[in-house]
């Protein structure tokens, strides 16, 4: 069946810059199956970095996105025969490449068809392409073949994970409602309040009428008083009502505040690592800064948007009642005043959406700063950090200051606009009491109505920005909201730690080369094995693979050799394992808040009794306040050497039976360094130890074996003796260390 010209057009995206091609090619066809992304998310998926992305990383990103996708080396017609759009890898004047969706051959009457009329690979006219520069374009057969030289394209079409956007927009209605529905009884009641509130703010407007027209000529003492009294008792009710509405609302806004980010916060904490990796803290702060403006939002439409529609209708039927001439007047200006304010709405939203990016930026880098404040101060950069700030902060500024100046523009307008069309009322109903058309106090009534009118009217037409505004923030947040969590196995899986297995393990991060390659290796219950090599090399990585928080591209990691690893549990694997990382995080508390993590008194205090009974006690004992020492933010107050001992007891007092230890001994010294290696070989009996270091002078006395990672491979492997017996890395830094040892021996026989 024929494809839609039109539908091909309307769902291409040209490039943003000259690396995006390969991303606008995918985003393309996600709109052409019915989908939705984003340049961002996209770019994320398959690693897209300043010169662009790989077809591996278009792969990679589709796979997330619900394709099936794989690339191949085609031709022609194959491509014909495949019949369904597919992403090209081409070359350009002067060897640029690009990246092109080929959709297929144009029919006569304008689509877009698999097959030729006159039989494969002939009569073909031209094939339509969509290029992310110039656009949906024609190309003949001579065009395709002189750019398409490679034969390299990526073919893919939807499977059943393919999230279509109608099916998106129900899960985040389905996600937004199972948010506020416990909220629905109070806004109910907050709604009923308004419309009573609605009702009694006319008031007023109807009392002045019968006060002027009607009480005050009667001259009857009784019936002024009653009146009066009546209208106090009726505004008072009014006050009372308002304060109910205002607590109602101030209730459901904490329960659906704290509700909603508890959900984000939640959401957040059991994500994969590797969401985190690419993302600044400050965009973190700022989505959770927006479930203010959803939670002010949700307020504001469920209390004020009835009222003012209640009081819109309200005000035109006392218009039309006292006079028809007034109401028509203010039926036929009033969209006018109406569309005025909602034309500008474009240029609100703009200018908010604008704060708000640049808000995040301002308070990313704060942040960042902050962070690495010894950094700045070292390099004496206080100047440089300064300027980026200044210049940060001022275009946060500049997007305010542009988004007041629009609102003072709409204010003014709007002021104009109903200072005219209140002068248009005053003129009618002036001229209605000189005709005896109406009286004085219906002429009163109908100004209160109409100054009741116009704000009700100016909200309604506003309504938009707040909405935008919401629309904008929910947006932010469920693009973190949908990622998937840590797949968590519910079912009770209760086992012991005897050995871990890598077999033919390799790994490459979206779009880029391979970091690991054929990674084999076992790890025992009772041993101690250690992975030295360049940095950079993929150490740590492998770390990350046992903690799962990245998973192989091939190969399998198994544990007690018959369990794959990605079918463990993944809370329960982790209660098994210990890490003690590169850099120890410390959390703003006391050094017992840091090792023990909230656990009760009674789980503290046998925490401290294994310390102990290890030989912790010195080292604890050597703060100020001991364990209940205040370490400042971030550890602020602590040493290189101390963050990484709170790291180790952290670590061991979880009691792992599987303990990786990533450059753990780095910023120690010579004498805690010894007694950490004491303190793993009492330990070694209990547990497996995964020992990376670049320190290899502490690998001899404790590692079973030691495995050389270089260029993403084990180039060698073996015991301390085995490795010293070759020519490789380890063997050479331990001639290296012998002929200085020699050499400083020679030179202080020497001096004596």
């Amino acid at each position: 069946m024929p494809t839609s010209l039109e539908l091909i057009k309307r769902s291409h995206v040209l490039q943003l810059d000259q690396r995006d091609c390969g991303v606008a090619c995918l985003l393309s066809l996600v709109r052409f199956y019915g989908g939705d992304s984003n340049f961002e998310q996209i770019r994320r998926f398959c690693g897209a970095d300043l010169s662009g992305t790989s077809l591996l990383g278009l792969k990679e990103a589709a796979l997330q996105l619900g394709f099936e996708a794989d690339g191949y080396e085609s031709d022609i017609p194959s491509l014909i025969e495949h019949g369904k759009p597919v992403i090209l890898h081409i070359e350009l004047e002067g060897g640029l490449q690009h990246y092109v969706i080929w959709y297929g051959p144009l029919t006569p009457n304008g689509g877009i068809t698999p097959f030729p009329s006159e039989g494969k690979g002939m009569g073909i006219v031209v094939f339509i392409i969509s290029d992310p520069v110039r656009g949906v374009v024609e190309w003949t057969e001579d065009d395709l073949k002189k750019h398409w030289k490679s034969g390299a394209c990526l073919v893919l079409e939807p499977n059943g994970s393919f999230i279509k956007v109608a099916d998106k927009a129900n899960l985040k209605k389905e996600w937004f409602l199972n948010l506020i529905r416990q909220d629905v009884p109070l806004l109910a009641v907050s709604a009923g309040v308004g419309v009573l509130m609605a009702v009694l703010g006319l008031t007023m407007a109807i009392y002045s009428q019968q006060l002027i027209d009607k009480i005050l000529p009667s001259k009857n003492p009784t019936r002024i008083i009653l009146s009066t009294v009546l209208v106090v008792v009726l505004l008072l009710a009014r006050v009372g009502l308002s304060v109910l509405r205002q607590f109602l609302l101030m209730r459901q806004s904490k329960e659906f505040g704290i509700r909603m980010n508890t959900a984000f916060y939640d959401k957040l904490l059991h994500l994969p690592k590797s969401f985190f990796d690419t993302r600044k803290i400050g965009d973190f702060v700022a989505r959770l800064n927006d479930t203010g403006r959803i939670q002010s939002t949700v307020s504001m439409l469920t209390g004020n948007l009835l009222v003012d529609l209640l009081m819109v209708f309200a005000s035109f039927g006392l218009l039309f009642y006292y006079n028809w001439q007034v109401g028509l007047a203010s039926l036929l200006i009033l969209p006018i005043y109406f569309w005025l304010i909602y034309r500008q709405n474009k240029g609100l939203i703009e200018a908010q959406t604008n704060v708000m990016v640049a808000y995040s930026l301002s308070e990313s880098n704060f942040i960042n700063t902050i962070q690495g404040i010894a950094d700045v101060k070292n390099r004496n950069k206080q100047a440089f950090f300064s300027n980026l700030n200044q210049l940060l902060f001022g275009s946060f500024q500049e997007r305010v200051y542009q988004s007041g100046t629009r609102q003072v523009s709409l204010s003014a307008s709007t002021g104009v606009a109903a200072t005219v069309f209140i002068g248009v009322v005053l003129g009618i109903t002036i001229y209605a009491v000189y005709k005896n058309q109406i009286k004085i106090g219906e002429m009163t009534a109908i100004l209160g109505a109409v100054s009741s009118l116009l704000p009700s009217v100016t909200n309604l037409a506003l309504i938009s920005v707040p909405l935008n505004d919401a629309k904008i923030a929910f947006e932010r947040m469920y693009e973190f909201v949908q990622v998937k969590a840590e797949k968590v196995n519910n079912e009770e899986q209760t086992f012991d730690f005897q050995s871990l297995q890598f077999q033919n393990v390799s790994f490459r991060f979206p779009g880029k080369t391979q970091l690991l390659q054929n990674i084999d290796f076992q790890l025992q219950k009772g041993e101690v094995i250690s992975i030295v090599g360049e940095s950079g090399g993929g150490k740590s990585l492998i770390c990350q693979l046992v903690q799962r928080f990245y998973e192989p591209e091939a190969g399998q990691i198994r544990v007690n050799g018959q369990f794959p690893l990605e079918e463990l549990d993944v809370q329960q694997w982790r209660k098994l394992i210990s890490v003690v990382p590169q850099q120890v995080h410390i959390f703003n508390g006391t050094v017992v808040d840091n090792i023990c993590f909230g656990t009760t008194e009674q789980e503290i205090a046998e925490a401290f009794q294994w310390l102990e009974r290890y030989g912790f006690a010195p080292f604890l004992d050597s703060f100020p306040q001991g364990v209940l020492t205040i370490v400042g933010e971030e550890g602020v107050n602590l040493s290189g050497g101390q963050r990484q001992l709170i790291g180790l007891a952290r670590a061991l007092v979880a009691q792992p039976q599987l303990l990786i230890l990533d450059e753990a001994t780095a910023a120690l010294d010579r004498h805690t360094e010894k007694f950490v290696l004491e303190l793993l070989k009492q330990l070694k009996s209990k547990m497996g130890i995964l020992f990376i270091t670049h320190r290899l002078h502490t690998l001899s006395s404790i590692c079973d074996r030691i495995y050389l990672l270089e260029n993403g491979v084990f180039a060698q492997s073996g015991t301390h003796e085995q490795l010293l017996q070759n020519v490789n890395m380890y063997s050479d830094y331990w001639s290296e260390l012998n002929l200085e040892t020699q050499m400083l021996t020679e030179l202080n026989n020497g001096r004596n």
